[in-house]
């Protein structure tokens, strides 16, 4: 997810939707809730594993499952715009906050120990009771490579993977989520060498795993040891196996430039695709498997000539409503005559949800919380805790600001946002 360039793509529709969201927050607003939890869902198993039939997901019993819910963004890769760091926003993404650490004489082990105690504490147990209470059924996981690896090379933070920290974080997930009835998505948000110009990867102004094998190389072994660990696991509803490839708008002056709107771009997408599906298929022949089309479906392969099955394609939608209907609907017929499920795994626009849910159309909000203030519609909660400096606070002063002062109940709640979300999953919800 990006927020600049997004806006630009959808030609100031955004900002337009934000603006009349905005007006409706409670922007005095509570502290977020502890949740008041009922009956829980019951949790995922082994009969829950998804699969595609035509164009729907569907569990072991061929029961069919949309799927509907949250992002949680900014919690294993930061996005400068949401996230509790001072930057520049869009010229400054998660790797420049740890080479700015590293310059300002922060050892490894406590660069490692800040992250772990940011991720402890952007998401917890209780914001999944929060999610699960909702009525939503899955939570979409965007990671990068840095959350297992040291270096765009592929090289393990620890060999053994069961210490390795993203995985680590990425086992929590799964097991927690699916306790509390909640399928993963698992996104790869950030690729080695950079899928996309924009800071949302982890890079800026970087699109080099298209020119790179050693880059594609390290690629395919994260993503072969991660279906490698979960094959089997039904919490896994997909492996989402790259965020927002050639999203390089604002950076039409750079020399690697690639136009997203040009067959070029989605030519060296879709041969990283084939790459990566088949690495996956080696090891895991039974997840389904999510592409992502940046702006547009149709500019994923007929999976039918790939030899392609249980394959999810998804779109972003920053759109104005009138916009958001045409494309979904789009979605929708795409999916009708391609043999495949469809998610919209990113959006801001609330009226969004009921479009999706017209269509039939599995959905994630972007996204559960942001550490800037409201921005609109793009956040369940939002705060404004002190954000960390990278090249001016000292260790104790980082881990303390990204401690306690994050978590989600020192946040505010968006009647707006989460008022939306429930009308759709809870038809008896009343706003409060």
């Amino acid at each position: 997810m990006k927020k600049s360039t997004k806006i630009l793509i959808a030609a100031g529709s955004v900002a337009i939707a934000a603006a009349a969201v905005t007006a409706a927050l409670n922007l005095g607003g509570k502290p977020a809730p502890k949740p008041a939890l009922g009956e829980r869902s019951p949790s995922i198993t082994d009969r829950d594993f998804l699969s595609v039939d035509g164009s729907s997901l569907v569990n072991r019993d061929g029961e069919r499952v949309v799927l509907k819910g949250v992002n949680l963004g900014g919690w294993l890769i930061q996005e400068c715009w949401m996230c509790p760091v001072v930057s520049a926003d869009g010229e400054w993404g998660n790797l420049d906050t740890i080479e700015a650490l590293e310059q300002s004489g922060y050892s490894g082990e406590q660069i490692q120990r800040l992250f772990d105690t940011y991720q402890d504490n952007w998401i917890t147990e209780g914001d999944l009771d929060i999610i699960a209470e909702s009525g939503a059924n899955c939570v979409r996981v965007p990671f990068w490579y840095r959350n297992f690896m040291t270096d765009e090379a592929g090289s393990w933070i620890d060999d053994d993977l069961d210490k390795n920290p993203g995985f680590k974080r990425l086992d929590w997930i799964v097991e927690q989520a699916g306790a509390r009835g909640l399928y993963v998505i698992l996104d790869m948000h950030g690729c080695p060498g950079g899928q996309s110009m924009n800071h949302c990867c982890g890079t800026v102004g970087r699109n080099d795993l298209y020119s790179s094998d050693s880059c594609r190389a390290a690629m395919k072994k994260l993503w072969q040891a991660i279906a490698e660990r979960y094959k089997g696991e039904p919490a896994v509803a997909a492996y989402d196996i790259m965020n927002e490839p050639q999203n390089n708008g604002g950076f039409e002056d750079e020399p690697n430039y690639v136009d997203p709107w040009d067959s070029k771009s989605w030519a060296m997408t879709n041969e990283v695709y084939r790459e990566m599906v088949a690495a996956v298929r080696e090891v895991d022949p039974d997840h389904v498997i999510s592409l992502e089309g940046i702006w547009r479906i149709t500019n994923l392969p007929d999976p039918s000539t790939e030899g392609w099955t249980n394959m999810l394609y998804q779109v972003h939608l920053y759109d104005d409503t009138a916009q958001f209907r045409t494309l979904a609907k789009d979605v929708a017929d795409y999916a009708e005559r391609r043999g495949v499920a469809v998610l919209v795994g990113e959006f801001s626009n609330m009226q969004g949800i009921e479009i999706c849910d017209e269509y039939g159309i599995s959905w994630t909000t972007w996204t559960y919380k942001g550490g800037k203030g409201t921005n609109g519609s793009w956040f369940w909660y939002y705060g404004s805790p002190t954000p960390v400096v990278p090249k001016v606070d000292d260790f104790d002063t980082a881990l303390e600001k990204w401690g306690a002062a994050i978590r989600t109940e020192n946040f505010f709640r968006s009647s707006a946002v989460t008022g939306a979300v429930e009308r759709a999953l809870k038809p008896s919800y009343g706003d409060n």
